[in-house]
């Protein structure tokens, strides 16, 4: 538009028209500079409160915006792109926010994720509008977030046999209410009863106390069974109902297992770390650290088998029992397929199977 004014300045040597566009050029350079700094004084970024949900839950999504000049922003947008890290891939949105005033200033979004698995949200650049509304200058952001939809439990008949509950090993967690054999740990202090050998006296309680007093060592709670889970190769992509199973059953056997009170090591491939890890669990806390830790870091294939390489680092761990459930939906007990899980009867397949350990 100025270099319009401009040329019919020229055309018809009008020095007023030249005025006025001199002026429009004035008007557009004050304008570019004055976006230009309303553009580094607004700073943005992206919180997740609650970041652990369930499949159709409501996620909500704070947008955090903060406007260090006096003048205000009628006007920004926002970009966020978002994805499942089952799905390997992300679909950005612009989004319109309100007017940013002086001072920090907070919007809400709500998602509602269809799917399990952990969902990556992803802020990387914001438009900034001048007063008018009609001009803007982007911003990069680059701030993430994330929110994982944990798996519903399906249901798996576990019958633990006594060999199995009284496994014994090494553990760094002990019994809270037998005694054992193991010297490392004391379980309780008593009084000395008739049969019980001088080996066990606890001598300087016995001289502090003026009698004699039987240390009881304790029983460590070892793992009689180790659950390993296939990692997923980034090139092999999976339907979404595929995901979901998977999910299920591997959260099932996980959970049946602590209902029957047989702690156990859930074994993966970590792709932050390119190694195999373990989180032991036989509560609560412990199965939703483990649903928490594989869905972060499980998207990557194992260069071998997940038991060859726990075997390899884990050498002075010898459990009764190996469970592996592979990405093709075959569910083994110590190399032998007790289930096959990949088509329509998973289901019936799943509630006819009775794991005997």
């Amino acid at each position: 538009m100025t270099l319009v004014t401009f040329y019919i300045a020229f055309i018809y040597a009008s020095t007023v028209i030249g005025l006025l566009g001199f002026a429009e050029a004035v008007l557009v350079l004050s304008a570019f500079f004055f976006l230009l700094y309303l553009k580094r004084q607004v700073h943005a970024a992206l919180q997740i409160p609650i970041t652990v949900a369930d499949a159709g839950g409501k996620v909500t999504v704070k947008l955090k915006a903060e406007n260090k000049s006096r003048v205000p922003v009628m006007r920004i947008r926002y970009h966020i792109r978002s994805g499942n890290l089952f799905e390997r891939k992300q679909r950005g949105k612009w989004q319109s926010g309100d007017s940013v005033y002086y001072g920090k200033n907070v919007y809400y979004n709500y998602f509602y994720p269809a799917d399990v698995g952990n969902y990556v949200f992803e802020l990387d650049r914001i438009r900034v509008y001048d007063l008018t509304g009609l001009f803007y200058m982007t911003k990069r952001v680059f701030k993430t977030a994330s929110v994982l939809v944990l798996p519903e439990p399906v249901d798996v008949e576990l019958r633990i046999s006594e060999r199995t509950r009284n496994f014994y090993g090494d553990a760094d967690v002990y019994d809270d209410f037998h005694p054992g054999h193991d010297s490392s740990e004391i379980f309780d202090v008593r009084p000395f009863r008739a049969g019980d050998r001088i080996q066990r006296i606890h001598w300087k309680l016995s001289a502090k106390n003026d009698e004699l007093l039987i240390r009881e060592d304790s029983q460590p709670c070892a793992c009689p069974l180790v659950l390993c889970l296939d990692g997923w190769g980034r090139r092999r992509k999976r339907s979404r109902q595929f995901y979901k199973r998977y999910l299920s059953v591997a959260a099932g056997v996980v959970f049946s297992l602590m209902d029957v009170q047989c702690p156990h090591y859930v074994a993966w491939y970590s792709e932050s770390r390119q190694d195999v890890v373990r989180i032991r669990v036989d509560d609560e806390e412990s199965y939703y650290m483990f649903l928490t830790g594989y869905l972060e870091d499980c998207y990557t294939k194992a260069p071998l088998e997940i038991k060859q390489l726990y075997k390899e680092k884990y050498r002075f761990d010898h459990p009764m029992h190996w469970i592996t459930f592979t990405t093709d939906m075959n569910l083994e007990l110590n190399d032998s397929v007790i289930a096959r899980l990949n088509d329509r009867k998973w289901k019936d397949r799943l509630a006819e199977l009775e794991i005997i350990l």
